[in-house]
């Protein structure tokens, strides 16, 4: 399967007029196969609009050719997702800190659902912080809020108001 599947991302961009290689590597029970080429920007677009195309069409190519639907694999180019997630981890650790210096929800630039899922999963960390998906796609975004907090029965002294 990986051999179909490298082959079919390097004929893929060879037919759309770019050089590259392609390497493989495991994550998280899914094959990545990482692109590199002089032309990354150019294959990532904004946000990585360009990348989850190929993704897209690379999935339906090689849906087509193998009857698999059920073989988990990615498209990055030169890192991009790595270094994206690493740049949602910091950006979700910056708002949070400012929910909660002012107690005020924040929202996040509309995002797809993978990385809304990793923003999701990072605040996940944080017990005062809680924060949902809102909105249409492509339009979706993360609103970032206080969670509120819970009312403890211990915390009232129910004698003083007898």
């Amino acid at each position: 399967m990986n051999e179909t599947l490298k082959k079919m991302v390097l004929d893929l961009l060879k037919q759309m007029g770019f050089e590259a290689e392609v390497y493989e590597r495991q994550e998280e029970g899914r094959t990545v196969f990482n692109v590199k080429t002089h032309d990354a920007q150019l294959l990532i677009g904004k946000q990585g609009a360009n990348l989850e195309a190929l993704q897209h069409m690379i999935r339906i190519l090689f849906r087509k050719q193998t009857q698999d639907d059920r073989f988990p694999f990615a498209i990055d180019i030169d890192d991009y997702r790595d270094k994206r997630v690493l740049y949602l981890k910091e950006l979700a650790r910056k708002a949070a800190h400012h929910v909660r210096q002012t107690r005020k929800p924040v929202s996040l630039e509309p995002m797809p659902a993978y990385e809304r899922r990793v923003v999701h999963s990072y605040l996940s960390l944080y017990n005062d912080i809680g924060s949902e998906s809102v909105g249409v796609d492509p339009n979706r975004k993360l609103i970032i809020k206080p969670k509120a907090k819970e009312k403890n029965p211990d915390d009232f002294n129910f004698i003083e108001n007898m």
